[in-house]
């Protein structure tokens, strides 16, 4: 067994002709699991609204994104891709699964200009395995789309600093604008690069006039200079995006002692701090004690010009996730939720990989077997967790059923009854669902507008009800389908109940998506 694993290790060590290989199969297996059941979860609000929003031509996308809280580029792209690939639930979310791979590949080349063939190799297959990276690539949202542009700029602002031209320079504000374009926490990770670039100039012994002349040089400025220059347009928008959710609330819980073990729990476990228990916390607890030591002795023991490689890779894995952490106390409204940061857990997928190839190197080649393979066990478990949770909404407590509630209705209905949902959130997530045999609506009047996401619905007609008792004139019989801890009630009480129907979550046991067949009396 020992020599099995000095063959292997010594084939990983001296065939770098054969890399293409692993980066094949690397990507085959982050492939493989991001795919595998990414149609079986149920369309969530913030997918839906999407998948609503991408029937509009683009310029009413960006105005109708501009009154909710995302910039419009990962919609623009979604209507492109969709129109190619399907608006399914597996159309719409491969495009994820795509720029996952886009970002492995820029971390993977990134890593290995830096670090070398070997460090790169290691952090693909551990990000490969990543169940917060998995989970958010099989997710319709915009999240690996911010991942492949951080990773892709920060490849290119490593070749732009060994360049003597400004292409690459320009390049890189151009990819910034686009993070921008994509989600502004984007920001977090540009600010990670002024991080850095700050300890190495003030690392060269400037102060003062003399740093501030190092650090905004000609090539630092023109690339932010483009930058702000593409974003400009939007920058109007975003400002009073900001200051709405910072006025008037937002749904994300506020930060705490937790905070920490719920962001370590969940890039590995895909478990918040309170699940992580037993083995599971101490295996836990052991490999950060271990990457901790490894890191102090791996930058220890480099070259200068080493250290300044591997700081770039800590602040984008550690910056980011500690910015969020400052930006989300009081005053401010808290905005502390992991798939926001995710192009820090990418970076940290590697910052592993690397301090783990250089601090255990010169350590016999089965302790080493050891530790990579418990890490896999533990990215396993967390595996097996995503898939158990899949898009349950932890925030919320709420496991999504808006599909499998449709579609039980839909077994039990006539052709021809309209389904009628309670509230506009639900609607968002129904009619993706919808069917000729059993049309989708919503009422207008038990609607309130009060937030942006819900313009779509306000200034069209589509799907909308403005005359109830003319409606149930015309269709005497009704579903009524909702979100509810009790029972779903008619909008009318004189409505005659005929069946009703449910989904119970696997997860959580609870039965709140709820409907019922109603008879509606002539008016």
């Amino acid at each position: 067994m020992k020599k099995t694993f000095a063959t292997m290790y010594d084939f990983l060590k001296a065939r770098p002709r054969t890399d293409y290989i692993f980066v094949v199969i690397a990507l085959a297996l982050f492939a493989g699991l991001a795919l595998w059941n990414i149609a079986g979860p149920s369309i969530w609000f913030d997918e839906a609204f999407g998948a609503y929003m991408i029937h509009y031509n683009f310029l009413d996308i960006a105005r109708y994104t501009a009154t909710d809280v995302h910039p419009p580029l990962f919609y623009w792209l979604l209507k492109i891709w969709a129109a190619i690939f399907g608006h399914t639930e597996l159309g719409l979310r491969s495009m994820s699964v795509f720029f996952g791979a886009i970002a492995a590949i820029f971390g993977y080349l990134f890593t290995k200009r830096q670090f070398g063939r070997k460090a790169a190799i290691f952090g693909l297959f551990i990000l490969a395995l990543s169940p917060l990276f998995i989970r958010y690539s099989q997710e319709a949202r915009m999240y690996t789309l911010a991942a492949a542009i951080v990773l892709s700029a920060t490849y290119v602002l490593t070749r732009a600093l060994e360049s003597k031209g400004r292409k690459l320079w320009v390049i890189y504000g151009v990819l910034v604008s686009l993070g921008m374009w994509t989600h502004y926490f984007t920001a977090l990770a540009w600010i990670a690069h002024w991080v850095w670039r700050f300890i190495v100039v003030r690392r060269t012994g400037a102060r003062g006039k003399e740093l501030r002349k190092k650090f905004f040089d000609k090539e630092w400025l023109t690339a932010y200079i483009v930058a702000v220059a593409l974003f400009l347009p939007w920058l109007p928008a975003m400002a009073i995006q900001l200051v709405v959710v910072q006025s008037g609330g937002f749904w994300i819980g506020p930060v705490g002692v937790d905070t920490a073990g719920t962001y370590f729990g969940t890039l590995v476990y895909f478990l918040e701090h309170d699940h992580v228990t037993g083995w599971w916390a101490l295996a836990l607890i052991a490999m950060g004690v271990l990457t901790t030591a490894l890191t102090v002795k791996t930058y220890r023991k480099a070259s200068r010009a080493w250290r300044q490689k591997y700081l770039l890779l800590v602040c984008l894995a550690a910056v980011p996730p500690i910015l969020l952490f400052v930006a989300s106390l009081p005053p401010l409204t808290s905005s502390f939720v992991e798939r926001y940061v995710l192009p820090a857990a990418v970076a940290s997928a590697f910052f592993t990989g690397v301090t783990l190839v250089y601090g255990l190197s010169g350590i016999r080649v089965w302790k080493q077997v050891i530790v990579y393979g418990v890490i896999i066990v533990m990215l396993g478990y967390g595996l097996t967790n995503m898939y158990y949770y899949g898009n349950y909404n932890k925030n919320s407590r709420t496991d999504i059923q808006t599909k499998q509630l449709v579609k039980q209705v839909i077994d039990k209905a006539d052709p021809g009854e309209p389904i009628i949902v309670s509230s506009p959130w639900v609607f968002y997530e129904a009619i993706f669902y919808n069917s000729n045999r059993n049309p989708i609506y919503f009422v207008d009047a038990n609607t309130s507008y009060d937030f942006g996401s819900l313009d779509m619905l306000k200034y069209s007609d589509a799907h909308k009800i403005k005359d109830l008792s003319v409606f149930t004139n015309e269709h005497p019989v009704v579903w009524y389908i909702g979100y509810s801890d009790g029972p779903i009630l008619a909008p009318n009480g004189n409505w005659k109940q005929i069946d009703t129907t449910s989904v119970t979550s696997r997860i959580d046991g609870k039965t709140v998506y709820k409907g019922a067949e109603f008879a509606v009396p002539a008016s």
